[in-house]
């Protein structure tokens, strides 16, 4: 039965619609991530374990070549336009891959404007002259993921690195449009020689990354590669003038993969105010530096979109910089559009970083936001973020000797006695909170703290935080000593928060050890979203533990383990079977049968199509490709009953088997997924809905 659901399956694909494919999509690619052990030739061919039903997908779906785009993505060019989403849809349901999603494209902002106002206005309102007076730069790698960038124009000459042109899949990205050129020189033209226009860090080399066409428009296979690309070059800075309204998950790997390495990246919020105004991506995710644009009057320009994840405003109403034409070549010109005010960030980090090169880049990015000119409502707002950039005021704040000895952790304890409970931080610093419960710790450097709260009854709690040392680093931690508080505050959606990874889908976050261990052991396809925060939970053996609930399983940290058991899976398998009132040692024993895996000690058969699935995924012990099976043993646990045929909290009927661990169930067409165990625990508990 199985064979002919596939068979009905892969026919699907064959016969997709052409449908009409929005213009913010490439119609006949898709990009794929496969699982570890997974992988794409260039012809589009699968090699991996039980790659037969991927492959015969992708050969029904018209694949013919395959790129990688790092991090075990690909880009899939089809022979025929399909519909990217149903495609996409349906191929993530196929065992070995991650998620497939639509090629989305990304489009620059920057708008020619007449040459009518003064030349570089924006040098006197950001106190350009009196910050070169501290500093010109140095030769830090600013990555421009553009057009391309033009290596003979006299202003850029000379600082032009050798780059990669991702748009012809060549090693020639000379610009052929003129906004890369435009962009490279707001950030890094020569100043004091004479000649047309001064960029804010005249020493700074340009790695010339070419992800977008002549007309200003690219992809996400594009873009994501050139950002792996302009990392591994070395940039310390990427500016990325463009963008679009979908968030898609290779652009975001990308993105992680840049952080992750100590990159800045600086993109443009949008020219979409009067168009629904809505967040662009890269710009929205967390951790990139979102900038706004200003006009000579200092207001947010009625073209640039706004949000809450903007970070700083900078002029990008009438800049003057260098240019290429295809008439004239190397020029200059003016030009509008928050294109023009994100490389004026970039420039600034990298002055920022020539004086103080020891700082991280989430450093460089608080200090441009602490040196800001505050503009617009107080404090951070939608148009300006933190405000205007300033880049005196900037390196005025990075010079500071104290500058990392200002960071601050503070919260509410709740359902206690404040007077009788104490705060305490791993460093050796006390506090008591005051009457409402508040505490404070002031002028802390950066690190990763652990906040204890004891109670009057000798209950003790803690909590992780890092800070980074700066004024802008505050950590909120508030303890709820009553059980049930802290638990429905867990489950109750949050809003995007730095230094963590959000998931719209669920409206839930992910950091520090646990993100790790998510991306290290399995991802999406092993654990789900998460859908809770991390809260402190009893164990079954007593022990009070830093937990979080994802929609297949529950992590629980363990510190005084060394990794990967400091985060401890719960045996969901038999946790929730025994909450069903099953006992499963008196289930229906299996035999050993050729073709399959005995496991002696629970008395059951592992066999097809639930065999590969156990061996394809577990956690990470070796670094060596594939899995081992004491790694699947550690992820997954023994089988503890026979396939048996069961009904979905949907009511379906559907073939599962259980393991301490997990429930493996097998959809046919779709492949064997892993139960949403996370979801049935937390519901048993009450907890959701």
């Amino acid at each position: 039965m199985h064979r002919c659901l596939f068979i009905l399956f892969v026919l699907a694909l064959a016969t997709l619609p052409p449908a009409p494919v929005a213009a913010s999509q490439v119609a006949d690619e898709i990009v794929l991530h496969l699982a570890g052990g997974w992988t794409l030739t260039t012809g589009g061919r699968v090699h991996g374990p039980n790659a037969a039903r991927l492959d015969a997908a992708l050969a029904r779906a018209g694949a013919q070549q395959a790129y990688a785009l790092g991090g075990n993505a690909y880009l899939l060019k089809l022979a025929r336009p399909l519909d990217p989403h149903v495609l996409s849809a349906r191929l993530s349901r196929v065992p070995g891959v991650v998620y497939a999603e639509p090629n989305y494209e990304r489009r620059s902002f920057l708008v020619p404007s007449d040459e009518g106002i003064d030349r570089q206005w924006s040098l006197t309102v950001l106190q350009a002259f009196d910050a070169w007076s501290i500093t010109t730069g140095s030769d830090i790698v600013i990555a421009v993921l553009d057009t391309g960038v033009s290596p003979t124009h006299p202003e850029l000459r000379g600082r032009v690195l050798p780059g990669f042109d991702f748009v012809n899949n060549d090693d020639d990205p000379r610009d052929d449009d003129g906004h890369g050129t435009f962009t490279a020189g707001v950030a890094a033209a020569e100043g004091n020689n004479g000649i047309g226009a001064a960029g804010m860090c005249w020493q700074c080399r340009i790695l010339p990354v070419k992800v977008l066409n002549r007309r200003g428009r690219g992809n996400d296979a594009a873009i994501a590669a050139g950002i792996r690309f302009a990392v591994d070059r070395g940039a310390r800075v990427i500016t990325m003038s463009f963008g679009g309204p979908d968030d898609s998950r290779v652009l975001r790997e990308a993105v992680t993969y840049a952080l992750e390495r100590n990159v800045l990246l600086v993109a443009a919020s949008g020219n979409g105010q009067a168009e629904g105004n809505v967040p662009n991506y890269p710009a929205a995710y967390p951790g990139v530096l979102a900038v706004s644009a200003t006009g000579p009057d200092d207001a947010i320009t009625s073209f640039s979109t706004t949000g809450d994840f903007v970070d700083l405003a900078a002029p990008g109403a009438g800049v003057w910089s260098t240019l290429w034409r295809r008439t004239t070549g190397d020029t200059y010109g003016f030009a509008d559009g928050t294109s023009a005010a994100c490389p004026h960030v970039a420039g600034a980090a990298a002055l920022v970083w020539t004086v103080r090169p020891e700082l991280s880049a989430r450093q460089v990015a608080e200090v441009l936001m602490l040196g800001a000119d505050d503009r617009g409502a107080p404090g951070k707002d939608p148009a300006y973020g933190y405000g205007r950039l300033n880049l005196l005021r900037a390196l005025q704040v990075a010079l500071d000797p104290n500058l990392l000895a200002r960071s601050r952790i503070e919260g509410v304890v709740r359902s206690v006695d404040p007077a009788r409970t104490t705060v305490v931080l791993n460093v050796g610093q006390e506090t008591r909170p005051d009457a409402t419960g508040f505490f404070r710790f002031d002028n802390l450097p950066p690190g990763q703290y652990t906040v204890i709260v004891r109670s009057p009854s000798g209950e003790s709690l803690q909590r992780q935080v890092a800070l980074t040392g700066t004024a802008l680093s505050v950590a909120r931690v508030d303890f709820y000593l009553d059980r049930e508080a802290a638990v429905s505050t867990a489950f109750a959606p949050v809003q995007p928060q730095r230094g963590a990874v959000y998931f719209p889908e669920t409206g839930h976050t992910l950091r520090g050890v646990f993100l790790s261990y998510w991306r290290t052991h399995g991802g999406l396809p092993v654990f789900g979203y998460p859908i809770s925060e991390e809260f402190i939970e009893r164990s079954d053996d007593g022990r009070e533990a830093l937990v979080q609930y994802f929609e297949r399983h529950r992590f629980e940290l363990r510190p005084e383990n060394r990794p990967p058991y400091n985060v401890q899976l719960t045996r969901l398998g038999d946790v929730i079977l025994r909450a069903r009132g099953v006992d499963w040692f008196t289930l229906p024993k299996g035999a050993p049968q050729p073709g399959c895996r005995y496991f002696p000690e629970t008395g059951h058969s592992l066999c097809e199509p639930f065999l590969s699935a156990w061996r394809s995924s577990g956690l990470e012990f070796d670094r060596r490709r594939g899995k081992s099976e004491a790694e699947n043993l550690a992820l997954f646990g023994m089988p503890i009953s026979e396939p048996q045929v069961e009904t979905l909290p949907d009511g379906r009927l559907i073939l599962v088997q259980w393991f301490e661990r997990a429930r493996f169930e097998d959809h046919g067409p779709d492949g064997v997924l892993f139960g949403l165990l996370g979801n049935e625990l937390a519901r048993l508990k009450g907890w959701k809905p």
